[in-house]
């Protein structure tokens, strides 16, 4: 019997945890070791890329009920925390470096409060509303906010989380959102919004306020990504990426065309880039990542789509971190994948579940720099962390859920903090029971989860 990673079904979780690999690695006689990433000392699998495409021994467990989700599910008073127990990622005897924070998916979860008449003026009425996010996507945060694209509620959800403040961005005015799937914001403030519904591109200024659409014939914008002066758009119909100038809206080129070769895409969703301008595209059918310079060469690609770790099988929006370490969201996995900048799986995080930080149809994620003081009463003492991952939830209470990547403060060890963690749960499940949960999605439709 092989193991590999299942792909849940509505009414059945599982979860995960890099610990288990080397278990199932030395049961099917793949080689396995740790070593230390850089200074950032990941556990890393360190097998042929190749071996992690095909070995059916990398596994990850999906085993007890999921409770049926609810069209108006009860909300919780406050965001979910963990008040002594902390979920982390790779769980005990490893060291962490993920840890889970907490959760939102309503305005009363930032402490709402009475907006003031400037306030108004500068926001307009949608500030300061009850509201929570019906099926979010993509997500971005920008001076203590979190922008929340909502493609059921047809807005951008903003918990401004220093002034305690709910706001709705893109209903009110001449044009107003439809379902928004993705948002990038610049480092003036200016916030890019991709449309799936209108097929255009909203820009809002740092003050949320409308200022234009980009837009072209045959376009259906699924992810942005901006660097620079320059609009990245992953065209799901068109089979490309399209370029804009970020400014003046004028279209400055495209790269990438249909097939199934290198630097071609079937329906390219997710999109990034890192620090030094590279395109980093998932194809959700293809099952595949692929990297690219500032010019659209193709430099790399990876992924195919089984059911093994380092694989895909609904890869959706993507993270690349300062170091060029690649997260991606696998919405069939329940789960987020990191690659080195050469594509090599490192470890994941997620998993269905019940525990804390567990995910539920995840789609959308984010890094982010900074505002690390507004997080500081979930992380643990004993962690130390560098910067945070959002994901959003389409189902479930959490809905956009906040980690923190680092590691442990130094002289701490795991036995010290084993106490304080919370318990995932671990399995591996029999891959000839799997095989009937595989997604079927067809290059001619919309995956299930990207209609309202």
């Amino acid at each position: 019997m092989t193991s590999r990673m299942h792909i849940p079904s509505p009414r059945r979780i599982g979860s995960a945890a890099l610990h288990v690999l080397e278990t199932c690695m030395k049961t099917a006689g793949v080689p396995w070791s740790k070593r230390r990433f850089g200074s950032a000392g990941h556990v890393v699998a360190r097998t042929a890329h190749e071996s992690l495409c095909t070995s059916s021994a990398l596994a990850l467990a999906l085993l007890a009920p999921l409770h049926g989700c609810s069209s108006s599910p009860k909300m919780a008073e406050t965001p979910t925390t963990v008040a002594s127990q902390y979920a982390f990622w790779p769980p005990y005897p490893d060291e962490p470096r993920l840890q889970y924070l907490v959760s939102f998916q309503h305005s009363g979860q930032v402490a709402q409060r009475k907006s003031s008449a400037l306030e108004d003026i500068i926001y307009g009425k949608e500030s300061n509303v009850d509201a929570a996010v019906n099926k979010p996507y993509g997500v971005e945060m920008w001076n203590g906010r979190i922008y929340t694209c909502d493609i059921r509620g047809g807005a951008v959800m903003v918990f401004d989380l220093r002034k305690k403040q709910t706001r709705i961005m893109g209903t009110t005015g001449r044009e107003i959102l439809v379902r928004p799937t993705d948002i990038a914001i610049s480092d003036d403030g200016t916030k890019y919004v991709a449309d799936l519904g209108r097929n255009l591109v909203f820009v809002f200024d740092a003050d949320e306020r409308f200022v234009r659409t980009i837009g072209m014939k045959d376009l259906q914008p699924a992810g942005l990504a901006v660097f620079g002066d320059r609009l990245f758009v992953s065209n799901f119909v068109g089979q490309c990426v399209e370029i804009f100038d970020r400014r003046t809206g004028d279209h400055l080129g495209s790269f990438g065309e249909p097939g199934d070769d290198d630097g071609q895409f079937v329906r390219p969703l997710g999109i990034e880039v890192d620090a030094e301008g590279n395109v980093y595209v998932t194809d959700v059918i293809r099952c595949r990542l692929q990297k690219f310079s500032p010019e659209g060469e193709f430099l790399l690609g990876f992924g195919v789509i089984t059911n093994n770790i380092g694989s895909f099988v609904r890869p959706k929006h993507i993270a690349v971190d300062k170091e060029g370490m690649i997260y991606v969201v696998d919405a069939s996995f329940q789960n987020v994948q990191l690659f080195n900048p050469e594509g090599y799986i490192l470890t994941f995080f997620g998993a269905a579940g019940s525990h804390p930080g567990a995910m539920f149809l995840p789609a959308g994620i984010t890094i982010h720099y900074g505002d690390m003081d507004l997080f500081k009463p979930y992380i643990h003492p004993d962690f130390e962390a560098q910067y945070l991952v959002l994901v959003t939830n389409q189902f479930g209470d959490d809905k956009v859920s906040v980690y923190a990547f680092g590691q442990l403060r130094p002289g701490v060890t795991v036995e010290a903090i084993r106490a304080s963690q919370a318990d995932i749960n671990l399995g591996v499940e029999d891959a000839d029971k799997a095989e009937g949960d595989k997604p079927e999605v067809t290059p001619d439709e919309l995956p299930p989860d990207l209609k309202p």
